[in-house]
């Protein structure tokens, strides 16, 4: 299993703006959000705290027989938050770009 041998204070930067940007995009989702874009938010803010939560140290201090799994649940858990909010950029842009339904279109349907 790869492992990054970042120190604590890159690790502690990576986790406070991933948990920034979490946040702001469940704020955001709050106050101005729809069903397309909620459900890939809410699965990058659950997979965003095992990824930046299992780092090396943590993995070391309490879970040393089972380490190799632990990376595994990480990098999962890496990917599955960058592939959310991949999708959630993708249907927030949809949605935003889409143009407008005018009141005609609206009694038509």
């Amino acid at each position: 299993m790869p492992r990054w041998n970042l120190s604590d204070t890159t690790e502690s930067k990576i986790r406070s703006y991933s948990l920034m940007l979490a946040a702001a995009i469940m704020l955001y989702e709050y106050l101005n959000g729809d069903t397309s874009t909620q459900y890939p938010a809410m699965y990058m803010c659950i997979f965003v705290f095992p990824a930046v939560y299992f780092t090396n140290s943590i993995q070391e201090k309490y879970f040393p027989l089972i380490m190799e799994y632990v990376q595994a649940a990480r990098l999962v858990s890496i990917f599955m938050t960058l592939s959310s909010f991949m999708i959630w950029c993708y249907t927030t842009y949809i949605r935003l770009s889409a143009p407008a339904i005018s009141s005609h279109g609206l009694y038509l349907q």
